[in-house]
């Protein structure tokens, strides 16, 4: 099992030497604004020390909430690369909370946490490496006669209303989609309209927690980001 580690460097700057010796993979991710002063000696020589455990990603542009876009998007790769990945989001960003909670419904082991301590704390082997202690003890196999866990079966495939149908579609067609859900609300509202009747807003909100549900849509804070393909 891999724990990765997300650092929204643009919000809070840990000591990455923390790391060091633990077998942690490490994500830092700069702002664009962060890219244009010098690198501090004591960051560049924290990275040298993580080795080939840590990559350095650039947010090309700014803007609000570039970055933690940024990080939603590698997230949602390593789910889906490795979906029993323990991944680790280093900021003070509580937006990052309700990913998490989602995430940790459907099964990802995602945590938000402002500190390497903290981290450390909740990772407490990987962390008793660092310190050259032993880990701790794996637990002895079960008995022959001891019932085996049952396997985890395959998600079910995505089965959506008759009216989710044409939004998908409608917003899989759209180059600008909105950002935030309010939005999104509204562009739903205005597609029924011109499509068939307006329906109330308690059926639109119906119809964005299925999207969510479904994986068609993710949800941070008030901002959505879309997984239509």
């Amino acid at each position: 099992m891999t724990h990765y580690v997300l650092v929204d460097f643009e919000n809070v700057q840990p000591d990455l030497s923390q790391l060091a010796g633990t077998p942690f993979k490490v994500k830092v991710f700069f702002g664009a604004k962060q890219q244009e002063g010098r690198v501090p000696f004591k960051l560049l020589d924290a990275m040298l020390s993580l080795s080939g455990n840590v990559e350095p990603v650039k947010v090309m542009r700014s803007g609000s909430n570039a970055v933690d876009m940024h990080i939603a998007y590698f997230i949602g790769r390593l789910v889906e690369k490795e979906p029993h990945a323990v991944i680790h989001i280093i900021s003070g960003d509580t937006d990052f909370d309700p990913l998490a909670e989602f995430l940790q419904a459907h099964g990802v082991n995602c945590k938000r946490t402002k500190t390497i301590a903290e981290l450390t704390r909740h990772a407490p082997q990987a962390a008793a490496r660092k310190r050259g202690a032993a880990p701790a003890p794996k637990a002895a196999p079960p008995a022959p006669h001891a019932p085996q866990p049952r396997p985890r079966s395959a998600p079910p495939a995505r089965k959506h209303t008759e009216k989710l149908a044409p939004i998908i579609k409608h917003l899989h067609s759209l180059s600008g989609k909105p950002a935030t859900r309010k939005k999104l609300a509204q562009t739903i509202a205005n597609y029924f309209r011109q499509h068939g009747g307006a329906l109330p807003d308690s059926s639109i909100e119906q119809l964005i927690d299925e999207l969510i549900q479904l994986k068609y849509v993710s949800q941070s804070g008030t901002r959505v980001s879309y997984h239509l393909s």
